[in-house]
């Protein structure tokens, strides 16, 4: 079976007209964090938006063969498509115990967020290098972003906040390919919003580096321009930040080229009363997930296509399923009806 086949319209019975349809292996969401939601109503949301399986980022617990073991029965509880992933590291920072995790099949490991001890990053590589696993690392050099609110660009200026600066992300980056690429450890980079980082990945893999990577969808939908002093509310405070156009289209191209292997949601609840503090006071984050689908491809449609309908299709698919190692039991329906686009889960 193909991984994306077209569907006849004409087969499908929805109350409104079908103007066009597509079939693909499940929708695979990878790195979500539940946040300030339970468990149950994350499987139900992921489960009612067609994603087929959540792929939870590595919480302080999940270092070892029992714990994740653990972890993921807990996740089974709350309902069918939750996979909690398991961490390179320790909360304290030292090595978890990837080797035994290795052994048991796992292929993917979650670098927590933040980390930026590169003496020990260094080590963890070098750890994983015979390993045959792939190591996932949201990068970024705190430092040049601290207290920034919003992209460094003409939205920080109007509003007059500080920015967070797209070489905070390009610049680690750049130090986490080399890491790999020392070491020959396949590597995810995890949430790319800038350009540079695109170019980056770029050349590491025309160099043989094993790279793959993923966008967060409020970014190819969203730029900076859409920051208003009226209107400030949680909705656009994401991490990483909206960029400009010219990021955004970079993006789009990273997609169409098969450069960026997965599109995310990057769900992260937030509670209400944090969302009621004022912007500057609201924790990054993102409460979308059984809408996304839809609202992506919506966008797409809006941004006049700007990549290749199968490319898209294939970083929700197949490109996660790639990413972590294994595929998702189902299939995930994308339907292109007179009011939008529609997702819906298919059992297998």
């Amino acid at each position: 079976m193909s991984f994306q086949e077209a569907v006849d319209p004409r087969t499908l019975e929805l109350s409104e007209k079908v103007m066009e349809a597509w079939r693909i292996p499940a929708a695979i969401d990878l790195f979500c964090r539940a946040g300030a939601k339970s468990g149950a109503a994350l499987a139900a949301e992921a489960r009612r938006g067609g994603w087929g399986l959540t792929a939870l980022t590595a919480e302080a617990g999940s270092d070892g063969p029992r714990a994740l073991k653990a972890a993921r029965l807990l996740a089974a509880e709350d309902g069918a498509g939750l996979w909690p992933l398991p961490a390179a590291l320790r909360a304290d920072g030292t090595m978890a115990e990837i080797g035994l995790m290795a052994r048991d099949g796992e292929k993917l490991f979650c670098v927590p967020e933040g980390f930026e001890d590169w003496r020990r990053l260094r080590a963890l590589f070098c750890y994983a290098s015979g390993l045959g696993c792939r190591l996932a690392v949201r990068p970024c050099l705190s430092e040049l972003c601290a207290s920034g609110q919003i992209n460094d660009g003409d939205a920080a200026d109007r509003l007059g906040m500080k920015g967070v600066p797209a070489v905070a992300e390009a610049a680690a980056v750049a130090v986490v390919l080399t890491l790999a690429g020392e070491w020959g450890v396949p590597l995810h980079v995890r949430g790319v919003s800038c350009c540079a980082s695109l170019e980056a990945i770029r050349a590491a893999r025309n160099g043989g580096q094993d790279v793959t990577c993923d966008v967060p969808f409020m970014n190819l939908i969203h730029t900076e321009d859409e920051y208003d002093a009226a209107s400030l509310d949680g909705a656009l405070k994401v991490w990483p930040v909206l960029r400009g156009a010219d990021d955004r289209a970079a993006l789009w191209r990273g997609l169409d080229e098969g450069l960026v292997t997965a599109v995310v949601s990057n769900h992260c609840a937030r509670s209400a009363d944090r969302l009621s503090l004022p912007f500057e006071e609201i924790p990054f984050g993102g409460e979308k997930l059984g809408g996304v689908l839809p609202e992506l491809l919506d966008g797409w449609e809006a941004q006049g296509r700007p990549c290749g309908v199968e490319a898209l299709l294939a970083a929700l698919g197949e490109g996660p399923a790639k990413v972590l190692g294994r595929c998702a039991a189902g299939r995930t329906l994308l339907v292109r009806a007179a009011s939008g686009w529609r997702a819906f889960y298919e059992d297998e």
